[in-house]
């Protein structure tokens, strides 16, 4: 029964998983130098994907403005979790994984509740940076964090 659950859900997400297709070359190291190859592993049935071709992405302008800092160590992409370096997707692991939870509860309607989300976190606060940090989704991740570190309590109210 496991298993039928683990493929429902894989179905559900996969309409925001298909948005990571374009990274496959990056994952399955085709033309690319040697030294921009992707590396990838599956942990807890999600793809991780990192490589500097990535990292360069994640520093890129829209990042380091959701961020107001130097941009982010991994983001999530349905079941795909993509990151600068193999120490950026372990210490990201539970904050993304949390965000792979959310795709799975949200499916295919999560890309439009995360903007939907963060855009009204934004023009709440009259402040860009707080798509990102008062997004209820990134707030629910952190407290997974802070959760896997022994440092809060569970919360009552994730989105839903």
């Amino acid at each position: 029964m496991e298993r039928i659950w683990t493929a429902l859900k894989v179905l559900w997400v996969l309409p925001v998983s298909v948005f990571a297709l374009p990274l496959l070359p990056l994952a399955l190291a085709w033309p690319l130098p040697r030294a921009w190859r992707a590396r990838w592993s599956i942990n807890e049935r999600v793809l991780e994907i990192e490589s500097p071709a990535i990292s360069w992405f994640l520093r890129g302008p829209w990042f380091r403005a959701l961020s107001g800092g130097s941009g982010f160590a991994a983001a999530t992409i349905g079941h795909v979790i993509v990151g600068r370096d193999h120490h950026c997707l372990a210490s990201c692991r539970v904050h993304e994984h949390a965000h792979v939870r959310q795709c799975e509860r949200w499916g295919p309607l999560f890309p439009l509740a995360y903007i939907t989300a963060g855009l009204s976190a934004a023009i709440k606060a009259r402040s860009w940076a707080a798509y990102y940090w008062d997004n209820p989704f990134e707030v629910e991740a952190r407290n997974a964090e802070q959760q896997a570190a022994g440092t809060l309590t569970p919360q009552a109210n994730p989105p839903s």
